[in-house]
């Protein structure tokens, strides 16, 4: 996998900051002027923008856009809790009649109006990192990757660690949210078919702060907890916190390596990440939109590949990180 996505924390991270707010302040003026009339016209709803894994994300789709002269909006509320702000959101990108949308749906169910309402005007929409429920088919495709396949993966990596008995915290995001859910699913079912034993699983809504509290009150419930899943970087590194706090070493691994995290690896603060590409995302989910747009059929689904980050390989993808800055 490559380190594309992970960006040092200074000026990269700056670079990405700025590129979307002046997207936001764009699209707060008016969406039709960020359209010009003479560009294929391409509109972004995101869960947020507000982390490192979307902003990344929106990087990848930007390049591709700069490459083929697309005239992009790139829309998401400010935290992962504001669903109806980002169906709104979506609703007024949609009425600029764009060529194509790519949405990440923060909770689909409440997606599947506007999503409709994209298929009456001939909007097709690529659907990225959260799938739609089962059976609900309007939509182009679906980039991203498998969720459970990811849990499964951090799954087994810690029954490697672990002994029959041993008791294992999970931390997912916001109730209603697939992509979590999923990976808990995954990492639950692999961990439990070892003889390990679910001590709590719980959401933090993907907020550091939230995944501290769970972590604590786990902790001073069940002090005997031997290993902990976070379903992605932000709820990792508040149960990291929490676990230093009262000087507990166990084995901690999450979803997504941002450069915070692989840091936190080579210092022995975690164990490991499933490390995922959500810069190549951004670019494959960009590349799909202007094949839907121009009429091309493309794979109803596209997985992006993923492998486990530990200290053995976290300074190589910090140092290819750092070969992308130059």
């Amino acid at each position: 996998m490559g380190g594309r996505y992970l960006w040092e924390e200074d000026m990269k991270f700056r670079k990405i900051v700025t590129a979307l707010l002046a997207a936001s302040a764009i699209a707060a003026a008016g969406l039709s002027q960020a359209m010009a009339a003479d560009q294929v016209k391409i509109a972004i709803v995101l869960k947020t923008l507000s982390s490192p894994w979307w902003q990344m994300m929106v990087a990848g789709a930007q390049e591709v856009a700069k490459e083929n002269d697309v005239s992009l909006v790139v829309l998401g509320p400010p935290t992962e809790e504001a669903v109806e702000q980002q169906i709104n959101m979506f609703q007024d990108a949609l009425s600029q009649h764009p060529a194509a949308m790519i949405f990440a749906p923060t909770q689909p169910p409440t997606a599947v109006n506007v999503m409709q309402k994209a298929k009456a005007q001939n909007v097709p929409v690529v659907l990225v990192d959260t799938p739609m429920p089962e059976g609900f088919d309007d939509y182009a495709t679906f980039v991203g990757m498998d969720n459970v396949a990811i849990g499964r993966a951090g799954g087994e990596a810690l029954t490697k660690l672990l002994k029959t008995g041993d008791k294992v915290l999970l931390i997912e995001g916001a109730p209603g949210n697939p992509t979590m859910t999923e990976r808990c699913n995954g990492a639950e079912e692999v961990l439990k078919a070892a003889g390990l034993e679910i001590a709590s699983r719980q959401p933090a809504y993907a907020d550091r702060e939230k995944a501290y509290s769970v972590t604590q009150n786990v902790l001073q419930s069940q002090p005997d907890i031997a290993a902990v899943f976070a379903g992605d970087y932000n709820t990792q590194l508040g149960a990291m916190r929490a676990l230093k706090q009262v000087g507990k070493d166990v084995p901690n691994i999450g979803v997504y390596a941002n450069d915070e995290v692989l840091k936190a690896i080579l210092a022995g603060d975690l164990y490991g990440s499933v490390h995922l590409d959500s810069y190549a995302i951004g670019q494959m989910m960009m590349k799909a939109a202007l094949d839907v747009a121009a009429g091309k059929e493309v794979p109803k689904r596209l997985f992006v590949d993923a492998t486990i980050v530990t200290r053995d390989n976290a300074q190589a993808v910090l140092d290819r990180s750092a070969s992308l800055a130059n």
